[in-house]
């Protein structure tokens, strides 16, 4: 038979159905609602008094360089007026660089910031915006940041919680530094509150901190437009800073331009003055000569006598520049002072692979200058760049070399000429030969004068008329909705945290949870079937079920005596042994109760207070003690004197434990015992026996032989889970008959019926090892003294169980 009644409860192991998952979770929705409450409502003040920021951008176009002046000398603009190869990598690090934010702070007053104190937050105010001005005079550490909150009233103010008053347009020192406070007519009232926090920044700390967080970027691969953007709660200020970047980016531009231009006009003016000298005493020669000589006409002579003459003088001349320009080059490029400056004008050397050189050594300066504005003089690029122009600087000085010895060449072969045209002349008259070679020299340096004159007119025109190759195409404009707080993401996440917290806290308490919270947690360790279910009892009395009862706990008392057909179907007179892990978990209760349910079935029964060194039968149905069990066991009583009716209980009666001997078990093992139950199967229709917890003593082992069915009573969140596997042995072993387990106090408030259940209480232990009565020093160990009281359920324990 207990073969058939373990198939019959395996078919019920299933897995919990949605039904009961839900009676499961239930008491906890509660705890979900204010999780989910309470931080929606954080999130709702975070959003509140967080900062909005808006995101200000502009668009700029990049344009490859170009002169704009239209002199048409484009090998002359490639070299002073252009940087060559722009790459636009290059001119985002130049706006991102902190010479750059050094320039944009300047312009707009940034180095010191004002926020208008609210009562929650405080919002930052535009420099130009505020209602005072504030000028410092003198500050003692420029290299560290400073600050003071300042309350302004009509006609003083107070410096951070100094009660000292300070009055408008005065000099006022705080600490080491020195600053003067002026109204600017503005209405205070305006603003927020009358207290301001002002803080001032070195302007290398506030330059780092800008240029690390303003953005630039190409707006797509395919084009040089750059997005200038920046994200700030001050509209008016981010759209100020955005335009201030262009505009002092075009400026930079301009500025690189203009240098080299301004580089070009500072060689012409010193080959002007070195020309001008010359022509001046040319002419002074000339002149005297013509005094002296009284020759009025030299022009119509020179044109009789030295037209062939005068061409190949021409010719020398224009070598002789050649020479002189590439001798000043040579010594430009060797000279250490120039070692990080631009290459100034060929000025008419026409020479393909020099200019190329020039423009390629112009470009790596520039390219050098830009990276030191943003790198340090150590990083391996400007390294590298250095090695690059250092070997180009050798290949022109050494081309210059090559080109000079060309020149020299040609002077040498013009020189040839003009002699054997000085052999001819040196057959005019003397008067005539020297009249030529004051002219020749005159007209030389004349030349020379209008060629220098002409390219510092084209450099002027050219510097004035150059426009930058920087476009804005949009100004700075604020994005249509704020970048953060994101109100969207934000209720998202607050909503996941709150329904994470509980939820996360629920799954921890039931991965920690050690007790018996349902029939479930007994049928994943066992397979010993579940006899029914008992809910908690709130009355004091022990006694629920009686002849007119209608609770529900005699209802489930009723239900359990009908299960009792499938554990023992064909015995007429069974004897039930109850037994439990260890003292509190409702035996004696179960055992009294199941006595009367039996009682009012028309059954004759008994109930044995076998639990003898911690009775509670007697006491529970309000009898006092009296002789018993152990009275009839030493012969100081026959069964009849130890037989007691329970009062208002028809056919229910009770039999004692009597006094406690010294030695319970060995009591049990007297063969008084078997008499006492031959004895009492003949006088009643059903025994209960009410024996000592198993998880503690040996008694319910010993008493186990006497009995038809044994009851193993489990209390919902109670008993440990580690306390089944001593069910389980005990069922597998066959140390009990018709092992069954009733599962007593389920507190079915909190769900359905064989559901999840709360229920609240205290008990103390430590290890247990289940060794059939040999634990001592165990898990109810309180069982020789008095049981652990239970706490009461506060009102915030709702969803406990």
């Amino acid at each position: 038979m207990q073969e058939d009644f373990a198939v019959i409860q395996e078919e019920k192991k299933v897995n919990l159905t949605p039904r009961e998952l839900v009676y499961r979770y239930l008491p906890y929705f509660p705890w979900v609602i204010i999780s989910v409450a309470v931080v929606l409502s954080l999130a709702y003040l975070k959003l509140r008094y967080s900062p909005v920021i808006y995101k200000v951008s502009g668009k700029l176009l990049v344009t490859s360089n170009s002169n704009y002046g239209g002199n048409g000398n484009e090998k002359f603009d490639d070299i002073f007026m252009m940087k060559s190869g722009n790459k636009i990598n290059d001119e985002i690090e130049i706006i991102k660089s902190r010479t750059m934010a050094s320039r944009v702070i300047k312009s707009l007053g940034m180095q010191t910031a004002v926020t208008n104190k609210g009562t929650i937050r405080s919002s930052l105010l535009h420099p130009q915006n505020l209602p005072f001005k504030i000028n410092f005079l003198t500050i003692g550490d420029s290299a560290r940041s400073f600050g003071f909150n300042l309350k302004l009233q009509p006609d003083h103010f107070l410096i951070n919680e100094d009660t000292r008053k300070h009055f408008y347009n005065e000099r006022v020192q705080f600490g080491s530094v020195l600053f003067q406070l002026n109204l600017n007519g503005s209405d205070i009232s305006l603003f927020g509150s009358n207290e301001f926090a002002v803080l001032w920044h070195p302007l290398q700390n506030i330059a780092s901190a800008l240029s690390k967080t303003i953005g630039v970027a190409l707006s797509n691969d395919f084009t040089n437009v750059l997005t200038i953007a920046y994200e700030t709660e001050n509209i008016v200020l981010g759209t100020d800073i955005v335009n201030s970047y262009m505009r002092e980016y075009q400026f930079a531009s301009l500025e690189d331009k203009r240098e080299m231009a301004a580089n070009t006009l500072m060689f012409i003016d010193r080959q002007l003055d070195t020309v001008k000298k010359d022509l001046g005493n040319a002419e002074r020669g000339l002149q005297t000569f013509r005094e002296k000589n009284k020759i009025f006409d030299p022009e119509q002579q020179s044109e009789i006598y030295f037209g062939d003459f005068a061409d190949a003088s021409k010719g020398l001349m224009a070598e002789q520049l050649q020479v002189k320009t590439i001798d000043y080059l040579s010594s430009y490029l060797t000279d250490k002072r120039n070692s990080d400056k631009i290459v100034p004008s060929l000025l008419g050397i026409e020479e393909p692979s020099l200019a190329q050189q020039v423009l390629e050594f112009n470009r790596m300066q520039l390219e050098k200058e830009t990276l030191l504005k943003t790198t340090p003089a150590g990083n391996q690029l400007v390294k590298n760049l250095e090695t690059g122009i250092q070997t180009l600087r050798g290949d022109m000085v050494e081309n210059l070399r090559n080109v000079r010895s060309n020149h020299q060449l040609a002077i040498r072969q013009l020189n040839e000429k003009n002699s054997e045209n000085n052999r001819i002349i040196s057959t005019m008259p003397a008067r005539e030969k020297q009249l030529l070679e004051v002219t020749r020299q005159r007209n030389l340096l004349q030349e020379l004068f209008s060629f220098l004159m002409q390219k510092k007119l084209e450099t002027s025109i050219s510097s004035a008329s150059t426009i930058s190759n920087i476009k804005v195409l949009e100004t700075g404009m604020v994005s249509g909705s704020p970048v953060s707080p994101n109100r969207r993401a934000t209720y998202i996440m607050a909503l996941l945290i709150g329904l994470g917290i509980p939820i996360g806290a629920i799954f921890l308490r039931e991965y920690l949870n050690d007790k018996i919270k349902n029939k479930h947690d007994i049928q994943a360790i066992t397979s010993v079937p579940v006899l029914g279910e008992i809910g908690h009892a709130s009355d004091a009395d022990t006694l629920v079920v009686t002849k007119n009862s209608r609770k529900f706990l005699a209802e489930q008392f009723r239900i359990i005596r009908s299960n009792f057909q499938y554990i023992l179907p064909k015995v007429e007179k069974p004897v039930f042994l109850i037994t439990s892990s260890f003292s509190g978990e409702g035996k004696s209760f179960i055992s009294t109760n199941l006595g009367a349910v039996l009682a009012l079935s028309g059954k004759k029964t008994i109930i044995l207070e076998f639990d003898i060194r911690k009775p509670k039968i007697m006491k529970g149905l309000g009898l006092n003690q009296r002789n018993g069990i152990t009275n009839f066991i030493v012969g100081s009583a026959n069964i009849n004197d130890v037989i007691y009716p329970v009062p208002e209980s028809e056919n229910l009666f009770v039999m004692p434990c009597g006094p406690v001997p010294p030695n319970p078990s060995e009591m049990l093992l007297s063969e008084k015992i078997t008499e006492l139950f031959r004895l009492l199967r003949e006088k009643f229709d059903a025994i209960i026996i009410d024996t000592a917890p198993v998880g503690l003593v040996s008694d319910g082992i010993t008493l186990g032989e006497y009995a038809d069915a044994a009851i193993y009573i489990v209390r919902h969140n109670y008993t440990l889970k580690k306390q089944i596997h001593l069910v389980d042995d005990l069922y597998q072993h066959k140390k009990l008959p018709h092992l069954s387990i009733i599962i007593n106090d389920v507190n079915i408030s909190g769900g359905g019926y064989g559901g999840y259940y709360g229920y609240g209480g205290y008990y103390g232990y430590s290890n247990y090892g289940y060794g059939y009565g040999q634990g001592g020093n165990t898990y109810g160990s309180d069982y020789f003294e008095k049981e652990a009281p239970k706490k009461k359920k506060k009102w915030y324990q709702f969803g406990r169980r």
